[in-house]
């Protein structure tokens, strides 16, 4: 190192050492359960959907129309609303 002193040194000198990245690692984490709230959404609009689709093929291949598809979306319902109570936690 040309300056002479090591990086290890330097840290914690300052006025501001410890004070500006509380309020930075705040901002991130509200942004951060604010995606994963996002996410919980689309979770209650694909989970039934997937499942619907799966309960559909499922159907075209047994024979089992429309027991299948309601298996599939009820089960899609389920899994989306186990998502958010384990999310919102």
């Amino acid at each position: 190192m040309a300056s002479g002193s090591p990086p290890e040194a330097n840290r914690g000198r300052g006025t501001s050492a410890g004070r500006s990245r509380a309020p930075r690692d705040e901002k991130i984490r509200k942004g951060a359960r604010s995606v994963h709230l996002a996410a919980l959404g689309w979770n209650f609009v694909t989970a039934p959907l997937v499942g619907g689709g799966l309960g559909y093929g499922l159907d075209a291949l047994s024979g089992w129309y429309p027991w299948g598809m309601i298996a599939g979306l009820l089960l899609g319902f389920v899994s989306a609303f186990l998502d958010l109570v384990r999310g919102v936690r």
